[in-house]
């Protein structure tokens, strides 16, 4: 494996002391947020939903991921979507047809976020914009007495998901991660197996995010097209000039916005590999090592990676091969537990493989899908968010794992952490990148 980009880190430590004090500014940035915070939608008074009710739902980024939010709120007879919002309006298109065809009328279309959270006739939010806005948007949402279904990975960075956690619990409202594999009977029935001791005791979790990246080449600056509004896009982030390259799914391969395919792809495989292990808690420790490697291109995360993590009793690992590769165990995106009676493979969104034995006899077996979204309407009707599959507190944990593996290839060094604080021990440089300076107008309350 290669080091970061050198330049990359010098890039990096510039900025390492501005980081710092944004991190241990927290408290006296609590109170110079309030104002933003104040200014922030915050009507918690949505209006009551009787249980005959049909539950009016808005999808914010409709362009990829988000029309598989608009197909699953559809699906769902008592909810109606009723507003679509993306900053690109030029991308709606396809998401108003459909809910169209299925509604007999067009949804309303918003461009600005805050312009949709002023409707009280919403009442859930579904997220599907870049990561940099999930967090920001989630709180506003919470804030504006909406429930809201986010896309994986909840948070930008570390700090982010532990205050959705919080405002999530502040304002009494459902928030469901996007890890849909925790509805999966497939997946559901790996897990009994692996807790029930059948495994022998699981002492090493590996996650498999082995899916093909290509170059995204190189684009020179420029304007932003007029159907884009870069600001808003832009939101909590920092303020880049234009490129198109930064745009459409590529923004998952750039710092500013994305998380590489650690937090793509990959936080599915780390959400069922901490889930298997019975790990609710931050590691004791990561290290990572990785590069983009195989051709130069403008973007910044790794298309291979490797990332490991230490408990007291289990190891869990995490790799990233982004190029040509052979699989391991008939796995290629998936996960593989290691116990002292046998090996188990879930070997996709459903399907799972036990091989016992030190001959790896094939044995029990499972498969099977489900409907996140109906589990989450469920416990928007009950009003009990223990009946999400995967809350938003297991949303945070799941996603922290990929900062965290991030923050140590970044770093280029092993990190401790203590788990009790969700921060790195006597580290302020790994500590400041456990949140980020935030836009006027767009931050994440430090408190919320």
């Amino acid at each position: 494996m290669t080091p970061p980009n050198p330049h990359d880190r010098r890039d990096f430590l510039k900025n390492s002391a501005a980081l710092s004090a944004a991190l241990a500014g927290l408290t006296a940035e609590g109170a110079r947020l309030k104002a933003a915070d104040d200014a922030a939608p915050a009507d918690n008074s949505s209006k009551k939903v009787g249980a005959n009710d049909v539950l009016r739902v808005a999808v914010v980024g409709v362009r990829g991921r988000g029309m598989d939010h608009v197909g699953g709120f559809l699906r769902q007879n008592d909810c109606k979507i009723v507003a679509i919002c993306d900053a690109d309006l030029s991308v709606t298109g396809k998401a108003k047809k459909a809910i169209s065809e299925k509604n007999g009328s067009e949804p309303t279309v918003y461009q600005d976020v805050r312009k949709l959270l002023e409707n009280k006739d919403i009442d859930i939010v579904s997220f599907a914009t870049p990561n940099h806005w999930h967090a920001l948007g989630t709180i506003w949402a919470v804030q504006a007495g909406k429930d809201v279904y986010v896309e994986k990975p909840v948070s930008h960075n570390v700090s982010e998901g532990r205050r959705m956690v919080e405002a999530a619990r502040k304002y009494n409202k459902i928030v469901q991660t996007g890890t849909q594999c925790r509805s999966h009977k497939g997946i559901q029935s790996a897990m009994e197996f692996l807790h029930s001791g059948k495994l022998g005791q699981v002492f090493l979790a590996k996650g498999l995010c082995y899916k093909r990246r290509d170059s995204i080449g190189i684009q020179p600056d420029s304007s932003a097209p007029e159907s884009l509004n870069y600001d808003l896009w832009t939101g909590p982030a920092e303020m880049k000039p234009f490129n198109a390259n930064r745009l459409h799914y590529n923004w998952h391969w750039y710092w500013n916005t994305g998380n590489g395919d650690l937090g793509n792809q990959g936080i599915h495989q780390m959400d069922l590999a901490r889930w298997g292990l019975n790990k609710n808690e931050f590691p004791k420790s990561v290290m990572s090592s990785g590069g983009r490697l195989g051709y130069k291109d403008q973007g910044e995360t790794p298309n291979t990676q490797f990332v490991a993590f230490e408990y007291d009793d289990a190891l869990l690992q995490f790799e990233v091969r982004g190029r040509d590769t052979n699989d391991e165990l008939g796995v290629r995106v998936g996960d593989i537990f290691y116990g002292t009676e046998g090996v188990l493979a879930i070997t996709s969104y459903t399907n799972w493989q036990a091989y016992m034995g030190s001959k790896l006899t094939p044995g029990a077996t499972g498969s099977g899908g489900g409907d996140h979204y109906r589990n989450f309407v469920d416990a928007v009707r009950a009003r009990d968010h223990k009946k999400l599959n995967a809350d938003i507190e297991q949303g945070h944990l799941s996603s922290a794992y990929c900062h965290l593996g991030n923050i140590a290839y970044r770093l280029g060094r092993k990190l401790t952490i203590n788990p009790a604080t969700e921060s790195f021990v006597n580290d302020s440089e790994a500590d400041a990148m456990l949140t980020r300076p935030y836009r006027k107008g767009f931050e994440v309350p430090a408190k919320v």
